[in-house]
């Protein structure tokens, strides 16, 4: 493992990101970029001011209320912006818009694209409880029966939730495994793999060139594939300790605690990123080893494009003279013809006091 991962780094600002299509979405701590390589081969960038929900109010800032919160948001602002690359990189589309797509514009106008945007969060999170949480659920409940286990003892409870903690892990590195082998998908794992080289060399106080950044690992403590893993082997050992029920009663805790697992998850992910301790560090090492599928090498163009996305979050934008409020212009005219008429008067040739005298 890479020294860089278990070392705390020298800068702790919390920048964050994503990849996306042909291009690497950067977040600060007020504003966000997306940069994108266009088809063309310029290297285009957005940047829009975006304070994290988690910061908006105390309560949504709360320890273990912040991690549900960065969760919701994270999926809503990961797919949104994954939306806009494609739209950035003149992807062209092979179909038309479906009846059903041209039923909403018509129907939701300008809110198309919001109800597109929410309603595909709600449908991620449906697929992620139904996959990763009920199912293994399920199986568990199956399993446990079919060997003749009385699940509603302290061993047969706890057998059950080591049964459906394992399935869960199956499916959920099955399912990594899968989408990897997509060849556009590789792509964008490379892009993941820029963002965590650009972060990395900020981290340590880097200028940031691509050939800082080539050198740093493609695994980060903070990436959202840990965060998941933490979520999911952290959810074996709440679930346990609720004990095992009826399978309605089993879905009705699990999907009540799935704020609770989510808060536990991202704290422990903050504070590993934070420490040198070997047992923090240890409980993120699952999920650092899984990034190795989720984050391949980038070439030097992909570098590029997330050293631009990172400099338009990090760096102070230029002042421009337009932003001059106008009710200072008049004042400003004012110093400026007062500045002019003094250089006026100071260039006029002095007279020799001698020539006066003759």
């Amino acid at each position: 493992m890479n020294k860089e991962v278990l070392t705390k780094p020298k800068n702790c600002d919390n920048i964050g990101g994503s990849a996306l299509i042909e291009g690497v979405m950067m977040r600060g701590k007020d504003r966000m970029a997306v940069s994108v390589r266009k088809s063309s081969g310029e290297i285009y960038t957005e940047v829009k001011e975006c304070v994290p929900w988690t910061k908006k109010n105390k309560f949504t800032g709360l320890p273990f209320v912040r991690g549900t919160v960065s969760l919701f948001e994270s999926m809503v602002t990961g797919i949104k912006t994954l939306m806009d690359s494609a739209e950035l990189v003149d992807i062209e589309e092979e179909e038309t818009e479906s009846k059903f797509e041209k039923w909403l514009q018509e129907k939701l106008g300008d809110n198309y694209m919001t109800f597109f945007l929410y309603g595909s969060v709600i449908i991620a999170f449906a697929f992620m409880i139904g996959i990763f949480m009920l199912l293994p659920n399920l199986i568990a409940d199956f399993s446990t029966n079919l060997m003749g286990y009385d699940t509603s003892t302290g061993r047969g409870g706890f057998l059950a939730n080591v049964i459906e903690g394992l399935v869960r892990i199956i499916i959920f590195v099955g399912y990594i495994i899968l989408v990897s082998l997509n060849k556009d998908i590789k792509r964008v794992f490379q892009y993941h793999g820029a963002e965590h080289k650009t972060i990395h060399a900020y981290e340590n106080g880097e200028e940031l060139t691509v050939e800082n950044a080539k050198k740093y690992t493609t695994l980060h403590p903070r990436c959202g594939t840990t965060f998941m893993f933490l979520v999911v082997m952290i959810s074996i050992i709440v679930h346990a300790l609720t004990g095992w029920h009826n399978r309605l009663l089993n879905i009705v805790i699990r999907l009540a605690l799935v704020p609770v697992i989510a808060g536990i998850s991202y704290e422990v992910l903050k504070f590993a990123a934070k420490t040198n301790s070997r047992l923090v560090k240890a409980l993120s090492m699952p999920g650092l080893m899984l990034q190795k599928i989720t984050t391949k090498e980038p070439d030097d163009s992909m570098l590029e494009v997330a050293i631009a996305s990172l400099k338009a979050v990090v760096e102070e934008p230029a002042e421009s003279p337009a932003e001059v409020p106008s009710e200072n212009l008049a004042d400003a005219a004012e110093e400026e013809q007062a500045v002019n008429s003094a250089e006026s008067v100071s260039q006029e040739p002095v007279k020799n006091p001698v020539e006066n005298l003759q």
